[in-house]
């Protein structure tokens, strides 16, 4: 009994952190980071300020969970996908790529803020957004030494080309947030998939590269919606 009375406890617990997480996400996409004051989370999780340091210990804690939360959901949806025996290793790679992009993609005002207007505004916030580069660094190199003994793709160093992979697709993500590139989504992942396919000298044709996209953008964006325009 105990236990039990334990766990629901620490269910409901749960579901107060995370209806506050998603009060913020939408606090900080409506205001922006710097505009946005507790009072103003706390109205839209409809809790009390009390309520909020029980979980948090500021606005900058808040910001960096949403960080981690975003990036283990991207993480988690691109180990997902790829985990189908029966797909080539380009269709994994490619639609691996697509759905961690599309995770910031779908919440693009959050994204924006986290990724760009976030940037340098505290030490603590460095280090996780540091921290964050390095776990997909490490998440993209351990793909890169499986191609390596499984596949024979001949990477002679995977450390350093998972971290030109992480850049890039960091990178190119923070040019779409901006409004830095015109091209459509669908032509960005292609170019970003195609390149570091050829780079990794691993076979694909355009036109299966292209389906490969098109099918996770049509189940998982166009018809899904993008929750931020």
């Amino acid at each position: 009994m105990p236990s039990t009375i334990y766990s629901k406890s620490e269910k409901r617990k749960d579901t107060k952190r995370k209806n506050i997480l998603e009060a913020a996400a939408k606090a900080f996409s409506m205001k922006g980071y710097n505009e946005t004051s507790i009072k103003d989370i706390t109205d839209e999780a409809s809790v009390s300020v009390g309520s909020f340091y029980s979980y948090f210990k500021n606005k900058e804690d808040i910001i960096e969970q949403l960080y981690d939360e975003i990036s283990d959901m991207s993480l988690k949806i691109a180990t997902d996908v790829s985990t189908n025996d029966c797909d080539n290793i380009a269709k994994k790679f490619t639609c691996s790529m697509t759905c961690a992009i599309l995770t910031y993609v779908k919440n693009k005002e959050l994204s924006r803020i986290l990724l760009m207007k976030c940037t340098g505004i505290s030490e603590s916030f460095e280090k996780k957004r540091w921290e964050i580069l390095d776990k997909t660094n490490v998440y993209l190199r351990r793909i890169l030494d499986h191609l390596n003994k499984v596949h024979e793709v001949g990477i002679i160093d995977t450390n350093l080309t998972s971290v030109l992979l992480t850049h890039s697709i960091f990178g190119i993500l923070s040019h779409w947030l901006d409004d830095r590139l015109a091209n459509d989504l669908e032509d960005i992942i292609f170019t970003l998939s195609t390149y570091h396919l050829r780079a990794l000298k691993i076979e694909f044709t355009d036109i299966e590269i292209k389906q490969y996209i098109s099918d996770i953008l049509s189940t998982n964006y166009k018809m899904g919606g993008q929750e931020d325009d």
